[in-house]
């Protein structure tokens, strides 16, 4: 099964799909009855500057291209915008750089490398890819088990397919006050939750003063942190609905941060919630990335929400 589907004459073609390549859009908000994560994309800031960029909706669907590694090739003359981190793209062999539109001919190949700093890069196209959709998203996630491109990432050979690959796009770049700079190093705002007090004051205290590094095993569903022991905290309680950011301790006694594949409820004991916003900087965090937790003030967070809501146009 293909993108395009149906015959309907390709836009462009997965010559290579690198590591990890999947349609996603804000994510699946109506599917937690039926028990599917809400899936989207892990870091939204890029992939709502990418649509922002060719004046799309900002749920269009676009990829999500994890570590580089994709070449897809233009079979019409159309636009398209990149965000992200830095893969080094090239259009036919000419550097194209980030943030920014672009002008593709037919037949030409954009090349992404793979990225040294940044963990995703977004590509988005005039109004959006034309995709399969289940409970009013396209995002696909994994585990879900959902068919075509919304249960699995890209293959090579793909065909994708855009709703206005027509539409007339000026060359667009982010102000470069707007671009967020490669971190090595994290502050993570956290806002306490009502499991709070079932943590041992001595963990209460080191979930502040610790200092943690992103793991390797982290990924969609959750960013895995390394460091000291919360001996109070692998302990099974009720389960209770998730949200992106929860901060769950398990049995192995490490703090994991529930992202955008999450599960829709969890039993561990719970610090709290990362700022959602303050996830965009952890999609992008490489394992080593030294991370911290600080105490956040909820009304604050939500005013720094609403206030980009509103600028990118989120209803």
């Amino acid at each position: 099964m293909t993108a395009a589907g149906g015959g309907a004459k390709p836009h462009g073609v997965v010559d290579r799909p690198g590591p990890y390549c999947t349609v996603q859009d804000l994510g699946r908000r109506k599917g937690r009855r039926a028990g599917l994560a809400p899936g989207g994309a892990m870091d939204q800031r890029a992939y709502l500057w990418a649509n922002r960029l060719l004046g799309n909706d900002p749920a269009a669907a676009a990829l999500e291209i994890t570590l580089g590694g994709l070449a897809l090739r233009f079979a019409v003359e159309t636009a398209a915008a990149l965000t992200g981190a830095d893969c080094a793209a090239s259009l036919d062999g000419v550097e194209t750089g980030a943030w920014r539109t672009i002008r593709a001919r037919r037949g030409q190949v954009l090349r992404l490398g793979y990225s040294a700093t940044g963990m995703r890069a977004y590509l988005a196209f005039p109004g959006g890819l034309d995709v399969d959709r289940a409970f009013g998203s396209a995002s696909a996630v994994a585990r879900d088990g959902l068919p075509g491109l919304l249960g699995r990432p890209l293959r090579a050979g793909e065909t994708l397919r855009w709703s206005d690959p027509d539409r007339a796009c000026p060359i667009r770049r982010v102000p470069a006050d707007l671009v967020p700079p490669p971190a090595a190093a994290l502050a993570l705002p956290l806002i306490v939750g009502y499991e709070w007090p079932e943590f041992s004051r001595a963990d209460r205290d080191c979930t502040f003063a610790a200092e943690w590094t992103v793991d390797p095993a982290s990924d969609r569903t959750a960013t895995r942190l390394a460091g000291p022991e919360l001996a109070s905290g692998p302990r099974v309680l009720d389960s209770v609905p998730l949200v992106d950011g929860t901060v769950q301790v398990t049995g192995d006694g490490r703090p994991l941060v529930f992202m955008r594949d999450r599960p829709t409820i969890g039993g561990y004991a719970k610090l709290g919630a990362v700022d959602p916003i303050a996830l965009d900087a952890l999609a992008q965090a490489r394992p080593g990335t030294t991370v911290r937790f600080v105490s956040a003030e909820p009304e604050a967070l939500r005013r720094a929400m609403a206030r980009r809501e509103s600028f990118f146009g989120v209803r």
